[in-house]
């Protein structure tokens, strides 16, 4: 018998307060990124992530996942430590035998990667780069900020690298039944060769990243930043990008994937948060289910927010 966790992404407080009131300009701009953004009046706070939040939370706590991961933006603004406050109050709603892994986004950090943003991270969320065991399954998880551009902390890129590697190593070591990764920054959305964008990791670092998961049989990689759902391979691995709590930048709304390991394969699905299931049913028959609106990754073009 397998066991199964709760992957969240990009709850994002703040979000919908940042991209409202905003001009047809400012609009084009983001449709003309790929971004589903909706023309609405301005508005303050963070009424609605709390709400969603607070579902995503509800859902876990009913569900009853051995752990759940969000793949970051746990914030919109790093300096409103309301926002940080909010989320803080939430998570403790959630049952104390039920952990909260974080994953550092670019918003937790402030979209610039630094020893001093790196610093504050680590403050208020604990370690970036660190892995946990749970039933023959190691989970290691990344701070693909660093990744993404390591230019003002090289030392952090070269420290990563070492850290994956030596982690992986010792799963295989210990024979684990699957290495599973977590980042924010998806690796690549559909093809591990397609080109750069906003959205993944740069190919010359993903290559990196890529061989290295490749050599020591990563099953699958977990992430978010795009605000809708992604899946893509290389080979065996699988790519896996998971919508979002907060703001839905696509077709897909804001929800939280349900994923079951057993020791041979993986299977997943994504629910839409007013959609999530009663009860989770664990059984050796499962295959990995997708979202019936996944997207595909076609409609990503260049944009840096």
């Amino acid at each position: 018998m397998g066991f199964f966790f709760i992957q969240m992404a990009d709850p994002q407080f703040g979000m919908y307060a940042a991209l409202s009131g905003l001009d047809e300009v400012r609009l084009e701009t983001f449709r003309q990124a790929g971004m589903s953004v909706a023309s609405t009046p301005k508005i303050t706070g963070f009424a609605k992530e709390t709400e969603l939040y607070e579902s995503a939370i509800a859902s876990a706590n009913r569900l009853k996942p051995e752990f759940v991961i969000t793949c970051g933006d746990m914030i919109n603004d790093v300096n409103d430590t309301t926002q940080l406050n909010e989320l803080m109050r939430i998570t403790d709603d959630l049952d104390s035998d039920i952990p909260m892994h974080w994953v550092a986004g670019n918003h937790d950090l402030g979209n610039e990667v630094t020893s001093e943003s790196l610093a504050r991270y680590r403050d208020r969320f604990g370690p970036d780069d660190y892995y946990f065991d749970h039933r023959g399954t190691r989970c290691v998880v990344l701070n693909s900020n660093i990744s993404r551009d390591p230019s003002q902390v090289t030392h952090e890129w070269e420290r990563q690298r070492e850290f994956a590697e030596d982690a992986m190593e010792e799963a295989r070591r210990q024979a684990a039944d699957h290495i599973l990764v977590f980042m924010h920054h998806p690796l690549f959305l559909r093809r591990p060769d397609e080109g750069d964008s906003w959205v993944v990791v740069p190919q010359q670092r993903r290559r990196v990243l890529l061989e290295v998961f490749q050599r020591h049989r990563v099953s699958a990689v977990f992430a978010g930043h795009w605000h809708r759902n992604g899946y893509g391979r290389d080979g065996d691995l699988e790519m896996v990008t998971s919508g979002s709590v907060g703001y839905p930048l696509g077709e897909d709304p804001p929800g939280l994937r349900v994923v079951k390991v057993f020791e041979r394969h993986l299977a997943h699905e994504y629910f839409a948060l007013d959609a999530a299931p009663k009860s989770i049913r664990l059984d050796e028959d499962s295959v990995t289910v997708k979202s019936p609106k996944a997207s595909t990754g076609d409609d990503v073009r260049c944009y840096q927010e």
